[in-house]
Parts: structure tokens; C-alpha cells; sequence
């Protein structure tokens, strides 16, 4: 949405009454890594607010980071307002996230997915 509304001020988003969807990206480390203080030490840099916040930028994404909104400041004001990567509380008190699933639950919506897209 924020990509489009660069490219049209006319396209909007709205949050819908019944509230949003939020989703993550995770980063892991592999339980048998070699180089496990060096997984941690790259995860903990996205978390400096200024790091996060030039990320946060680039991607648009939803940020969690505590002060990456006011390092934001610094890059684009604009940004720094903008509800789809720094919710209020108000939106966030209306977000949902999606179920969970157990292995089987998984495959399924995993078949039916494939037969959806015709694979």
C-alpha cells in the first residue's frame, strides 16, 4: 500500500472496522550452528532503532523496534507517521493474528492451497 501510494496519493489505506491481520518475519538460528554468537550479534543490529528504523524505510514493514519511530524522524517525517509501519495503539488494539497450526493442519490448507493454483 505504501508503494502504490507514492506512485497515486488517490490510493489509500483504510483499517477496516473489523480490525487487521498481523503477520511477522523471523529469524532463527539453527539449533547445531557453527556460528551462533555471530547469528545473534547480526539479529541484535536490526534491533538498534537506528538500524531498524533505515530498514523499516526501505521495506515499509510493520517496526518493532522501541525508538526506531523517532530515528525514522531523521530519514523521512512522513514515514514516521505512517500508520502500516508504526501502528497506533488504537489500530493495534484491533489487530489479529493468523491461527496457528499443527503439522497436519498445515499439509492440508497446504494441499488444497496447490489444488487452489492448480499445481
Amino acid at each position: 500500500m505504501i508503494q502504490l501510494n507514492f506512485e497515486d496519493e488517490k490510493i489509500q489505506f483504510v483499517t477496516p472496522e473489523s480490525g487487521v491481520m498481523l503477520w511477522s518475519d523471523n529469524m532463527q538460528v539453527p539449533n547445531r550452528a557453527t556460528h551462533q554468537v555471530n547469528a545473534e550479534e547480526f539479529m541484535n543490529y536490526y534491533y538498534e532503532p537506528a538500524v531498524a528504523a533505515e530498514l523499516a524505510a526501505y521495506v515499509n514493514y510493520i517496526c518493532p523496534v522501541v525508538g526506531a519511530q523517532d530515528e525514522m524522524a531523521n530519514i523521512d517525517p512522513e514515514l514516521a507517521e505512517n500508520e502500516l509501519i508504526f501502528p497506533s495503539e488504537s489500530t493495534l488494539s484491533t489487530a489479529k493474528v493468523f491461527m496457528a497450526l499443527n503439522e497436519a493442519e498445515e499439509r492440508i490448507y497446504e494441499q488444497r492451497f496447490q489444488q487452489v493454483i492448480g499445481a
